[in-house]
């Protein structure tokens, strides 16, 4: 197994999904905003062609506990958040962008940064004991990572303005209730069942009908005029070359 470190985060391949894990500590603190560098999670999907996934997942018991607060009052580490911060939501944007399938696998404590990078994903799966919520507000300052936008996306504007300014941490269930997880895996441990569900949704497809429809998506999301223009041509030129 080809498995590339950077940060605080490993990546690895297993059949057609890419596994990206957390790594840093019980609570996979955030000490680096940019938890894999862009680049390198790029040249990896792009040396493995055959990846039409990405789950990401945190080592351990938690998903991720967000920023290490401690951070916030030592004066050399504010020097430098802003670059961090930009960094860290280039590659959410990245993420959020990637014309594969993206879902996160949400064990334990989903909080801050932690959701943010899980909000940045196409879906959810939470263990039936995991909690989330976006609670910078607690500690005196606002979620850096675009966690609030796409919140505000997923959930409208009423139920993320009450999330981002309580600082809520909920549960599994009321995340599926509210719409914010994509599902509830049934044992405690959410990542086998996220990589089943991504699996069985590329099942049948080819890699470039996964692609079209995503990128017709983005497309529309970036209010293009006739966002899925070409995606059908695309799809039967290959089928047509098979």
């Amino acid at each position: 197994m080809n498995t590339v470190t950077s940060n605080i985060s490993t990546l690895y391949a297993e059949n057609n999904t890419a596994v990206l894990t957390l790594e840093n500590g019980a609570k996979n603190l955030l000490t680096e905003p940019e938890f894999i560098e862009k680049d390198v999670l790029l040249g990896f999907l792009s040396e493995h062609p055959e990846v039409n996934s990405l789950v990401i997942r945190g080592k351990g018991r938690h998903f991720s506990h967000g920023a290490d607060v401690s951070l916030f009052s030592d004066a050399s580490a504010r020097s430098s958040i802003t670059e961090k911060l930009e960094k860290s939501r280039e590659l959410l944007r990245t993420i959020e962008r990637l014309p594969i399938l993206t879902a996160a696998a949400i064990n334990g404590g989903c909080f801050g940064g932690g959701l943010e990078i899980a909000l940045s994903c196409q879906f959810r799966i939470a263990s039936p004991k995991a909690y989330l919520g976006l609670t910078e507000i607690m500690h005196g300052v606002v979620p850096g990572m675009g966690g609030m936008e796409r919140m505000q996306k997923l959930l409208g504007r009423e139920k993320a303005l009450m999330m981002c300014l309580n600082g809520d941490m909920i549960t599994a269930q009321q995340a599926l209730d509210g719409g914010l997880v994509t599902g509830i895996s049934a044992e405690k441990d959410a990542f086998p069942e996220c990589m089943e569900f991504v699996q069985k949704l590329a099942e049948g497809k080819s890699k470039l009908q996964i692609e079209c429809i995503i990128q017709t998506m983005n497309n529309a999301l970036d209010g293009a005029e006739d966002p899925s223009k070409g995606q059908f041509e695309k799809v039967l030129a290959q089928i047509n070359e098979g």
